[in-house]
């Protein structure tokens, strides 16, 4: 899906569309999961001194680690219960740690601060020292963040959800999901959520109380032709696509595959959504990791040994020693699919981290063609580590580096083909919170003059609500059936938005490309 202003962005901004269009509930863990209990370091909290040795020990583990994604990351999971080793800082350095809490704690002015939060703050120091935006300390619902996005599922009801003219709307019931077979149709419009009235919620608001906990019910009003229905659905543990895939429209011998990220089973979809494919006519394809921010390393390798021969260079990992590990395509520890049709890779500054290591054994390994714009430049790995039960530390550790040894990091790799989208393909998503009008100066006016723009009405890009734009306005909203009141108000601002999407997706020059490529070479 085509999303605003991607190229302007940083990796958090450029996870929001321009229709909030998501699923309801971001992905889970299987494998923290399981290993919560076994690997984390507990601390007594009744005592200082081991309330301060969460600030001086460092924790290394001897065994096998998962790789995730967040925010354009590859980060390495450890997963033992066992420390190799901890170094404990001087007795002077302990001292000023001890002399500056016990301040704090017996003397600041304000009674009510807590023993944690100024551990918390004291790790946060650390981390933040380093100026690395990729070494932070996690807490709480940002923990449980990092552990959902390894497996590729989360608890909910299984629907796709977007917001249409200030409302909540089921895009799209996940086959075989509760939502599905509680009989959830595309268009139903959830009007309460627990009985909760969710009108003009932010479609990320209603996905947080519509997830919970596997096995527990939640209650829907949706309004569907006018009439209110509730209906009450078991959650369960829901399984994200990451792969999705259909012929071209208009060429349909080649298949056009969308890679969203590398989560748990991407390389299980991909291999089946190609298979499905082929065997309703691709002979070709054009693979799509556009604004994909990354994902398990396995899962990278993996993919990336579909499309090498046997022993080709997929990517090296270089660590703080400067020791080289190289990976290369192998059958027996990777899979023995294979793609060996024509195809083409579409790429740009979204595609962060994992997308970019298979970016880069393609390009350097397949001599494949690559087409779009320059990646993010993601180049190091992370490590997470278990603190607390509800604590993460999650460090930079190590380099990777493209066959051929060159290091990407903040200088992304540029495609074969360079290929830009339309410059309304990178607008700013207007600000419903504000209603602009008449006198207005803003930059969410300009913001909304270049929509206008691109819907060719004849206004002048100033950020200036003139009469000019208000003109545009009114016949924008007259051609949507909505009140001509020339006040952008929430339901105007969607529909724009909503419109701009479609027109991206109807003028995406880099897939064009990608496909007269293909098709010039068949």
């Amino acid at each position: 899906m085509d999303k605003f202003n991607k190229e302007h962005t940083t990796p958090q901004d450029s996870k929001k569309e321009v229709s909030e269009e998501l699923t309801e509930g971001p992905i889970t863990t299987e494998e923290s999961q399981n290993s919560k209990e076994s690997s984390y370091i507990h601390m007594k909290k009744s005592t200082f001194n081991s309330i301060i040795a969460a600030l001086i020990v460092v924790i290394a583990f001897m065994t096998a680690f998962v790789t995730v994604f967040v925010d354009h990351q590859v980060i390495q999971k450890k997963m033992t219960n066992e420390a190799e080793y901890s170094i404990g800082l001087p007795p002077k350095d302990f001292k000023r740690f001890e002399v500056v809490y016990s301040y704090l704690k017996n003397g600041y002015v304000d009674e009510t601060v807590t023993s944690q939060q100024l551990i918390d703050g004291a790790i946060r120091g650390m981390t933040d020292s380093l100026e690395d935006p990729y070494t932070v300390y996690l807490m709480n619902e940002e923990t449980e963040a990092i552990d959902e996005t390894i497996t590729g599922s989360f608890a909910g009801i299984g629907s796709e959800l977007k917001n249409e003219n200030g409302m909540v709307v089921i895009s799209t019931p996940i086959e075989g999901t509760p939502s599905q077979k509680a009989g959830l149709q595309p268009n139903d419009v959830i009007y309460k959520v627990d009985g909760k009235d969710v009108t003009g919620w932010p479609v990320s608001d209603v996905v947080k109380i519509v997830r919970g906990e596997v096995g527990t019910d939640v209650t829907l009003t949706i309004i569907r032709q006018g009439q209110e229905l509730d209906i009450t659905i078991t959650r369960e543990e829901i399984p994200v696509i990451t792969v999705r895939g259909e012929l071209d429209q208009q060429v349909p011998s080649i298949g056009r595959v969308t890679i969203s990220n590398f989560s748990l089973n991407t390389d299980q979809e991909l291999e089946k959504v190609v298979s499905d494919l082929r065997q309703q006519g691709a002979t070709s394809f054009v693979f799509d990791v556009r604004y994909n921010p990354g994902g398990l390393l396995n899962q990278a390798l993996r993919i990336a040994n579909m499309f090498l021969l046997e022993q080709e260079p997929i990517m090296q990992i270089e660590d703080r020693q400067g020791k080289i590990t190289e990976y290369h395509a192998e059958k027996t520890k990777m899979g023995d699919f294979k793609i060996t049709e024509p195809y083409v890779l579409l790429v740009n500054k979204g595609s962060a981290s994992a997308a970019e290591i298979l970016t880069g054994a393609l390009q350097e390994s397949a001599n494949a063609t690559i087409i779009g714009t320059k990646t993010y430049g993601k180049g190091t790995v992370q490590t997470v580590i278990d603190v607390t039960d509800n604590s993460e530390l999650k460090y930079t550790n190590a380099k990777w580096l493209t066959p051929n040894g060159n290091w990407i990091h903040k200088e992304g790799i540029t495609p074969t083909i360079e290929v830009a989208l339309p410059d309304y393909a990178f607008l700013s998503i207007l600000d419903t919170s504000v209603e602009p009008q008449s006198g207005d100066v803003s930059a969410n006016v300009r913001n909304l003059e270049l929509m206008l723009e691109a819907f060719g009405y004849p206004v002048v890009v100033d950020g200036y609500f003139d009469e000019a734009t208000t003109k545009a306005v009114t016949q924008y909203q007259s051609s949507k059936e909505l009140d001509p009141t020339g006040i952008v108000d929430e339901k105007t601002a969607n529909a724009l938005m909503d419109d701009i999407r479609q027109l991206i997706e109807q003028n995406d020059t880099q897939y064009k490309k990608a496909v007269d490529y293909l098709t010039t070479k068949e």
